[in-house]
């Protein structure tokens, strides 16, 4: 556990930070793949400026500032700017590449992306949004080489696209092809929450490595139960070890006698499912945690400590299947000097 934060006064290391102007409160800040050309939007421009990494360099190198603040130097706004595009839109955000030379940017206001040219920063295409568009992504396209493809507006409003049905819709996103010149709505489509930054890649690149089928062989945990076979209940002194398993649609053991109050209970839940798609859940009144997700093929643990005499239920909380519901088991707690030996069934009074 770190209790303290490194800070580093950046006047006290000169040369490590300076100043670059742009107009007019600027939101993002992007990069293009060849680490060339840096986009500092300005939301109260309708220009798109960009400076040049390489004459950023020449200028601190030949000490061109214009001035100071806060014992910070700041460089001259003409010595680092490489292009301008003029009216690309009102509100400019953020700026994703597509790796082909051109740049795609989104405008809050005028509701926007617009597709512009690195190097000449001619404007070629726009197309609307619904509404007030933030944050865009390409696959690839903060990094140095973009797929290029696609591009996804993700939309901060959506006024008049879904039924006023609740104190706050749902946001949108829109999906257009960028493969030609033009660029072409394909989906608009809704999702939850404000829309924030996203990255993204072909799927290609990771279906082939996605594991569909965790053997539960692989399951190397101190106390897995891989088989309904194993499953038991074992004291040592106040403590109780339960081993249980889980698969659709059932505990084992899902009946269990003799636990105390004042026991410190350890349930080792084993999900007995391989398929990926089949996590389940489990969670008991006062447990040291609300609920966990035991994935497949998976063992997990948590701790419970019974504070009352009585019938305790235990549930999945994740649905898995047509029996759902009915997967759920109960602990009998007794008093803590009651002399109850441990017992534990499936299915069973």
């Amino acid at each position: 556990m770190k209790k303290e934060v490194l800070v580093v006064d950046p006047t006290e290391v000169p040369g490590a930070v300076f100043f670059l102007p742009t107009p007019k409160s600027p939101h993002g800040c992007d990069v293009d793949p060849t680490g060339e050309y840096i986009v500092g939007n300005g939301k109260l421009s309708a220009d798109l400026t960009v400076h040049s990494f390489t004459k950023m360099l020449a200028a601190i190198e030949g000490e061109k500032f214009d001035g100071e603040a806060y014992g910070i130097p700041i460089l001259k706004f003409e010595d680092v700017l490489a292009g301008t595009v003029k009216s690309g839109g009102l509100g400019p955000l953020h700026t994703e590449f597509d790796g082909k030379g051109n740049a795609y940017t989104t405008f809050f206001i005028s509701s926007e992306v617009v597709k512009w040219n690195v190097g000449t920063w001619e404007v070629i295409d726009r197309q609307p949004c619904y509404y007030s568009v933030g944050h865009l992504m390409i696959p690839g396209g903060n990094s140095r080489k973009p797929f290029g493809k696609y591009v996804v507006a993700m939309n901060k409003i959506t006024k008049d696209r879904y039924l006023p049905t609740g104190p706050e819709v749902t946001q949108s996103a829109q999906l257009y092809d960028i493969s030609g010149e033009k660029m072409e709505l394909l989906l608009d489509f809704p999702t939850i929450g404000e829309p924030h930054y996203a990255a993204g890649i072909p799927a290609d690149i990771i279906k082939a490595r996605s594991k569909k089928i965790f053997e539960l062989k692989d399951n190397k945990h101190k106390y897995a139960t891989t088989n309904d076979a194993d499953v038991k209940v074992e004291r040592n002194g106040k403590e109780v070890h339960v081993y249980m398993s889980m698969i659709r649609s059932h505990f084992n053991p899902d009946n269990i006698e003799g636990i105390k109050v004042g026991d410190k209970v350890y349930f080792h839940v084993t999900n007995l499912e391989q398929d990926y798609d089949v996590p389940h859940g489990v969670s008991i009144i006062g447990a040291n945690t609300s609920e966990l997700l035991i994935m497949p093929g998976q063992t997990e643990t948590f701790v419970w400590e019974p504070k009352q005499v009585g019938v305790w239920p235990f549930y999945c909380t994740d649905f898995c299947s047509a029996l759902h519901q009915e997967m759920q088991g109960y602990v009998r707690v007794s008093p803590a000097n009651s002399n109850i030996d441990l017992k534990w069934s499936l299915g069973e009074d």
